[in-house]
């Protein structure tokens, strides 16, 4: 298998603007591609969804993929 190559993303606080009763006020907003570069989509994170994928990835080190210095870099 071909080494991937691990890029930062980025997220963006947006707006809730169809907020309904007991909904978020924002969400974190992203484009997520897969690992090909290919079928960019977008996608809606609240807080709590966010804190739970960084708990699990504090938890996981050994499942997650290394960034190069180059990319580390360019950061």
């Amino acid at each position: 298998m071909a080494k991937k190559r691990v890029r930062n993303g980025r997220l963006f606080k947006v707006k809730n603007k169809g907020r309904k009763f007991g909904a978020n006020e924002f969400y974190a907003f992203t484009y997520l591609e897969d690992s090909d570069g290919d079928n960019e989509t977008p996608y809606l994170f609240t807080p709590s969804q966010l804190e739970v994928a960084k708990i699990r990835a504090e938890k996981n080190p050994e499942d997650l993929l290394k960034k190069d210095r180059l990319t580390d870099w360019f950061d």
